[in-house]
């Protein structure tokens, strides 16, 4: 264990740049309960969001999954999990062979198809080859499955280069760009952030969905400078893992057997994470305030956006946050999350 943070650390130093979407898939290794956990901290353009469901067909599961608020026939899932316990999630990556204009931004679709049709991750392999070419992506796409299988394809319009979630990386963290793509791409600061504040959970093997809901998503932590920016007054907003552009961070919490699919959780935290609340999402009940509604998104994306509205000011053309009162909207809202966590879990006997 000592040998892989030693490692993991080594690696995560090495990339020194900007900004990036944040995610991991961790094995049950290196979770409390001994359970998979695959998480996004979504940056996207899309602020506003839902959570809804789809009926399973005779050829087809039921899922649960995210989607923009725009997207009102719910055809684009941006992270959600089946009753097959296959999850699914993608980060956009910048230093693959890009997509042509006329074809591209389709990794939505693509994880609908596959939350749709996939029990495995084998499955998604399997459909992604079978596909018609080209995709129109350049992501990658984080998957994991009810044996407790997971990893990474790093993806573009033609092929796809896996990386697995096994005994020589029991976690795996991307951001917005591919290991197996050429230089450039984005997040490698995003990347070191998370590895910093990961490892000493790594170590004790003690990592659960609020540690990244609710830790990882609200933390101010900049690795460069090794600082943590959550007492100044005032900060810029630059490559945090929360950020301006920040909709969600969904952790789904996974099992290691199909027996036991219906123990699986998709904990939604909607909005710019330092302003929202954790919610438990199921495929037998989503919160009121998650799902959709007539006046577009849901409620808690858009409460959370007005809370951050109120924390944020331009000036020379930079975001920047008042940190005082961020703070005390995060914390009070954090105390909210945790106490979420524990009656979701004392009412199920988790």
């Amino acid at each position: 264990m000592k040998r892989y943070i030693f490692l993991f650390c080594l690696v995560a130093i090495s990339f020194v740049t900007t900004m990036a979407c944040t995610s991991a898939i961790v094995s049950g290794k290196l979770t409390r309960d001994g359970r998979p956990i695959l998480w996004k901290n979504r940056d996207t353009s899309h602020l506003v969001n839902y959570v809804a469901s789809k009926q399973a067909t005779d050829s087809t599961h039921a899922y649960v999954a995210l989607y923009n608020s725009d997207d009102t026939d719910a055809r684009e899932a941006w992270i959600g999990y089946n009753d097959a316990g296959f999850a699914i999630m993608n980060t956009a990556s910048y230093n693959l062979r890009h997509p042509s204009d006329d074809w591209k931004d389709r990794e939505g679709f693509i994880m609908s198809e596959a939350l749709a049709r996939c029990a495995t991750v084998d499955d998604f392999r399997q459909l992604l080859q079978s596909l018609p070419k080209p995709l129109g992506v350049e992501a990658n796409f984080g998957v994991i499955d009810a044996t407790g299988g997971g990893g990474f394809f790093e993806t573009d319009d033609y092929d796809f280069t896996f990386y697995p979630l096994d005994e020589g990386n029991p976690i795996i963290i991307r951001t917005n760009y591919s290991v197996s793509g050429g230089d450039g791409g984005l997040g490698q600061v995003r990347y070191v952030n998370a590895c910093a504040l990961l490892a000493p959970h790594i170590a004790k093997a003690d990592i659960s969905p609020e540690l990244l809901t609710d830790n990882l998503s609200r933390s101010f932590y900049y690795s460069p400078d090794c600082t943590d920016k959550s007492t100044a007054a005032t900060v810029v907003d630059k490559d945090f893992i929360p950020r301006h552009s920040t909709s969600a961070s969904v952790a789904i919490e996974g099992v290691n057997s199909p027996d036991s699919v219906g123990d699986m959780v998709m904990w939604t935290l909607m909005g710019y994470p330092p302003c929202g609340v954790t919610q438990p999402v199921t495929l037998r009940n989503i919160p009121a305030d998650l799902l959709p509604d007539t006046n577009g998104g849901c409620k808690a994306s858009r409460d959370a956006q007005t809370l951050k509205d109120g924390v944020f000011f331009r000036r020379r053309g930079t975001w920047r946050i008042k940190m005082p009162e961020l703070q005390r909207i995060s914390n009070e809202n954090k105390s909210k999350s945790l106490i979420n966590y524990h009656k979701f879990r004392t009412a199920n006997n988790k």
